[in-house]
């Protein structure tokens, strides 16, 4: 594992001064562009080990559908065959440590309860959104477009997300839990 840098720290990611940004709840991470073709080619090749989460509230609905690459540190065998997500993962860790690589699914027509996470900051990358996906924190709401951007979100305070839209949404996360 790498070592974290503090938010707001330059350091040099593919030939760019990049900066984790000192972000209070969603921020696009300057500088860092990913080919998303590569990365929903390479998903697409495990998008089978994909796992129900089921919410146990009330009643129990599929809200996300998931598969860890590495968990607490562990790599999943699939991982050593998706070479350009093990790069992406490799500048994801200039800026930020972790512990956990995950794909998370989330289905159409489904929230969230409130919640804080483990880990005070999520590193994510949208692969497929649709315009109805939002964060939500407090009263105000951030959507995260798929378009080759990487994203730090604030997992440290309240927070929800929603996914009001027609089709699964797709993320690949970088955090530690």
């Amino acid at each position: 594992m790498g070592v974290r840098v503090p938010s707001g720290v330059p350091i040099q990611v593919n030939n760019f001064m990049t900066t984790l940004p000192p972000t209070l709840y969603v921020d696009r991470v300057p500088n860092l562009a990913i080919n998303l073709n590569k990365l929903v080619q390479e998903y697409q090749s495990v998008e089978h080990r994909l796992t129900d989460a089921v919410s146990t509230h009330q009643n129990a609905i599929l809200v996300q559908r998931k598969f860890h690459l590495k968990l607490h540190g562990i790599d999943a065998p699939e991982i050593f065959n998706l070479q350009y997500t093990l790069e992406v993962a490799k500048n994801i860790l200039a800026l930020q440590d972790f512990n956990s690589i995950t794909y998370r699914l989330i289905m159409q027509n489904t929230c969230y309860n409130w919640h804080v996470d483990t880990g005070k900051f999520c590193v994510h990358i949208p692969l497929i959104t649709n315009p109805g996906c939002r964060f939500v924190y407090e009263n105000r709401a951030f959507a995260m477009p798929a378009d080759g951007s990487v994203y730090v979100v604030n997992n440290g305070i309240p927070h929800t997300f929603v996914n009001a839209g027609p089709a699964p949404r797709l993320h690949l996360t970088f955090e530690n839990l």
